[in-house]
């Protein structure tokens, strides 16, 4: 095998990343190798943000969650407390739209950049397919993290309250 054979990610690979609904996930990935690169996502339109965490997207994730501090700051600045419901409504069916239209593209590219530098490697292909696996796939931790930096609000929260009284 030449250098440019051990650097192609094959389909196993994919299929060993993406984990759960592999099957999914190697449609669109071939979708995308024909040009096709936008195709809906219903979990990441439902799911949001919890879904980028979950398909081990933090990169990506911590780039919109930046991307949405940003909006708010400039929603604020803009428009002031004079913000209403309908606004916030409008803007959250924006954002899961975006979410779901582009949810895909993002999860395949997140995807190929993470396969690329294990092929890279030049692993022997039992190690490649071990490292894949742990590399893609899907993890419930950031579920934990939440509940645990949520937890933790709470209780700050809930002392600064008896504190202040």
């Amino acid at each position: 095998m030449n250098d440019t054979a051990a650097r192609q990610i094959e389909d196993e690979h994919a299929w060993v990343f993406f984990g759960p609904n592999s099957e999914y996930y190697l449609e669109r990935w071939q979708l995308r190798q024909q040009g096709k690169y936008v195709t809906f996502n219903i979990s990441a339109f439902f799911a949001g943000l919890f879904w980028f965490a979950y398909r081990r997207m933090y990169a990506v994730l911590f780039f919109i969650l930046v991307a949405l501090v940003l909006e708010a700051a400039a929603e604020e600045a803009l428009i002031g407390e004079e913000r209403n419901a309908t606004a916030t409504v409008l803007a959250n069916i924006l954002f899961t739209s975006l979410y779901g239209a582009f949810g895909n593209s993002l999860y395949l590219w997140d995807a190929e950049r993470k396969m690329r530098k294990l092929v890279r490697l030049g692993l022997p292909k039992d190690e490649l397919l071990v490292r894949l696996r742990r590399a893609g796939g899907t993890s419930w931790a950031f579920l934990g993290v939440i509940l645990a930096v949520g937890g933790a609000l709470w209780a700050l929260f809930t002392w600064a309250q008896q504190y202040q009284q």
